[in-house]
């Protein structure tokens, strides 16, 4: 019986993974063939990045495997948010930038090199203006930090995973934390808000396409201002802040 169980469980996570991705991929597509229409004519740059942020086909994506809740209270919570923000989230799997992207707010996303040049997800990346890294290199990571306050100057608001990679130990709840985040918002004066996503390492691990479906949790908090703060300052809270909201995770299981 239980064979039975897990077999049928196995194949449920299969069946479900294959319309997942090809939902995925094929509306993907077709988005961006739509959105390249409506680029045409449009020359400035800054325009079009923000006008390819509005079109988010992953929203569709996940509303449909994930859970319609989900996605639409954190889309209302972050109309909420500052004009401009730095957003700081956890990292446990490649599933967390689709879902940071449906939060419904343009974010200019650093990513690495390989991303951008991935097919349907890495071409939407370009279109936003997502800047690219090479972690290995100090020079591409000046150079990184360096477009992302330009990205800041003109108004844009960013995403960084500020522990730099995905954290694949379950014993750690957050990795150690780089300090490009926290230079950014603090040179800029613009406010820090942290977000927390539970469990996205279990329902796609490292290594594997098959999606283990589950609803996803998460938190985010309030807006923490930078203005004459030192980037130490930010860190140590956005590290309180962020280990605060885990906890909470373990209160509600």
């Amino acid at each position: 019986m239980l064979y039975t169980y897990g077999a049928f469980h196995l194949m449920l996570n299969a069946i479900t993974t294959i319309f997942f991705w090809s939902f995925f991929l094929i509306s993907g597509i077709v988005f961006q063939l739509l959105l390249l229409l409506r680029l045409l004519g449009v020359k400035d740059q800054t325009q079009r990045q923000r006008m390819a942020y509005r079109l988010i086909w992953s929203a569709l994506t996940l509303k449909l495997f994930f859970g319609v809740d989900t996605v639409d209270k954190l889309r209302e919570y972050a109309e909420r948010l500052p004009n401009q923000f730095i957003l700081v989230s956890n990292h446990r799997s490649n599933l967390d930038p689709l879902f940071v992207f449906v939060i419904g707010r343009p974010l200019v996303f650093l990513s690495k090199k390989a991303v951008l040049k991935s097919p349907v997800i890495g071409w939407w990346m370009r279109l936003c203006g997502d800047v690219a890294v090479n972690r290995s290199e100090k020079s591409s990571r000046q150079e990184s930090l360096a477009a992302m306050k330009d990205k800041l100057e003109r108004g844009d608001s960013l995403l960084i995973f500020p522990e730099g990679t995905r954290q694949t130990d379950t014993s750690v709840a957050l990795g150690e934390f780089k300090d490009g985040a926290f230079n950014l918002s603090s040179q800029c004066g613009v406010p820090l808000v942290a977000l927390v996503l539970d469990h996205t390492d279990q329902v796609w691990q490292k290594g594997s396409l098959v999606l283990r479906i589950k609803k996803l949790r998460y938190a985010i908090s309030e807006s923490i201002p930078s203005m004459g703060r030192t980037p130490q300052e930010l860190k140590e809270q956005a590290l309180r802040t962020m280990h605060s909201m885990i906890n909470s995770f373990s209160s509600q299981s």
